[in-house]
């Protein structure tokens, strides 16, 4: 399951957080074969009181401003990526707007961490959520020092649950694994409540009338040969990729941050079971894309 698409978006708004994104975007698209659209989208400010300036002078001054960001962007590109085609797509959308329609047909979106000015708000604010809640493709948001954008052999990262758009996830990071001839580490999270739940009878026994004796030895084995059958399929179909297995009781979120101190990036689908769902768009996915200092891709489709 290649991903679909023509080509990579990389959204710029003039910080080295959108820079560094948009040289990571470029590695991923010199990998896959693919164009990178550079893509800013920027209202122009309405008219001031006092300032002897009309609404088309102010939309002229803006159409300046974003061609001066990306003719920047693309220079710097040009020397990083010199084998990457490159295309610049300025608008005058909001910017999550803006993003969405230029990525019509985008195998991934990539987006900066932090921003310049007004744009640092939305980048980890409304933008990134409004994109990764509308987006066809998946979302990469990306946090990373500048001397760091190059793809290297460290592991892929993947939340899994076995739910449809979470094994959608686990494929596409075993393929990116593939091609960067890497390993994967598979991350999978358990409450004791949900374990309790669906545990074998023979971990829980009943001392007198109100105590229960509940031997989380055995559920957490039981927890990790779960982890093992949802990852056989993917064993099966690529035997090259080296896995490591984690299974854990407690914060997906957590587990995920652990796993990326020695990962290159993390995937985790936009909705899933357990406690993987909502992981990326609710309080958790806030603390990973806040504390994460790796990439994140939020896997979406048309059909999530």
């Amino acid at each position: 399951m290649a991903l679909p698409g023509k080509y990579i978006v990389a959204g710029i708004d003039g910080s080295e957080a959108s820079l560094g994104a948009a040289k990571w975007a470029a590695a991923f698209a010199g990998r896959l074969g693919l164009p990178l659209h550079l893509v800013h989208s920027s209202q122009a400010t309405g008219p001031i009181p006092d300032v002897a300036f009309g609404a088309e002078e102010l939309e002229e001054m803006q159409q300046a401003y974003r061609s001066d960001l990306l003719n920047a962007a693309e220079s710097a590109l040009r020397e990083w990526a010199p084998e990457v085609e490159l295309n610049s797509v300025a608008d005058n959308k909001a910017p999550a707007a803006g993003l969405l329609e230029a990525a019509g047909q985008a195998t991934m979106i990539v987006l900066g961490a932090t921003g310049a000015g007004s744009v640092e708000r939305w980048l980890l604010g409304s933008t990134v959520l409004r994109v990764a809640n509308k987006a066809v493709c998946p979302v990469a948001v990306w946090r990373g020092e500048l001397a760091g954008v190059a793809l290297d052999d460290r592991p892929i990262a993947v939340g899994t649950d076995g739910s449809p758009v979470s094994q959608a996830a686990t494929q596409l990071a075993f393929e990116w694994a593939r091609l960067l001839s890497v390993p994967v580490t598979a991350v999978r999270t358990w409450t004791g409540s949900s374990a309790v739940a669906s545990a074998d009878p023979g971990t829980i026994q009943k001392r007198g009338r109100t105590t229960l004796v509940i031997d989380w030895d055995a559920i957490a084995r039981s927890e990790e040969r779960e982890l093992s059958r949802i990852i056989a399929p993917y064993r099966e179909k690529f035997p090259e990729v080296a896995v490591e297995l984690r299974s854990r009781r407690g914060s997906a979120a957590r587990e995920l941050l652990y796993a990326l101190d020695h990962a290159q990036l993390a995937i985790v689908g936009s909705k899933g079971w357990g406690r993987v769902r909502g992981a990326l768009l609710g309080s958790t996915g806030q603390n990973l894309l806040h504390r994460a200092g790796r990439p994140i891709v939020i896997y979406r489709t048309a059909d999530s």
